[in-house]
């Protein structure tokens, strides 16, 4: 034997499937969920922003909460997902990004006067609570749709800047003398 660690691995050496079940499965005494390898490699799960992470890690938790029964309708208010680590001006931003990434789909709840319906959340590559499929949108999602999102935010990014040098007031509209 060598002293490489990895010696028995390159060989072909397995553990038994028993012990290796008892070490690497899910735990058996609480919530958990699922990444495939196929969708954290992709260029949507890599080109996602933190906030946008964070939405779809929060939602995650939220199918946990209710045990895995109610992706479609997940609930989770903005002031949740600040509560996450998102800073509550950016909420609905990193929701529109995940959501046009292909992870999350939003039935976007409606506001009325003395009340609203909230946003119900599916992650898309779970099946929902009909036992539906996952859609798997993030599929759908390569380099020119990521080229094109980053544009488009940045054109708003541009948008807003301009808007707020527009309305930034400069001085009194007084004219002071240099010298007296």
């Amino acid at each position: 034997m060598g002293t490489d660690p990895h010696e028995s691995a390159k060989r072909g050496h397995r553990r038994p499937v028993g012990k290796r079940r008892k070490h690497h499965g899910p735990p058996a005494s609480e919530a958990w969920g699922w990444f495939t390898r196929e969708l954290i490699n992709s260029p949507a799960f890599r080109a996602l922003s933190g906030n946008g992470k964070n939405v779809v890690f929060r939602l995650l938790e939220e199918h946990m909460a209710h045990g895995g029964e109610a992706n479609g309708e997940l609930i989770v208010t903005h002031k949740q997902f600040a509560a996450y680590g998102i800073r509550l001006a950016s909420v609905a931003q990193a929701i529109r990004e995940a959501e046009y990434l292909g992870f999350i789909s939003v039935n976007r709840g409606i506001a009325y006067k003395g009340g609203h319906e909230p946003n119900l959340y599916r992650l898309t590559w779970i099946g929902d609570f009909r036992d539906a499929p996952p859609t798997n949108n993030w599929k759908g999602i390569g380099e020119p749709q990521i080229l094109f999102w980053k544009d488009q935010n940045k054109r708003k990014a541009a948008q807003k800047r301009s808007r707020k040098a527009k309305t930034r007031p400069i001085g009194t509209g007084k004219v002071v003398p240099l010298r007296a």
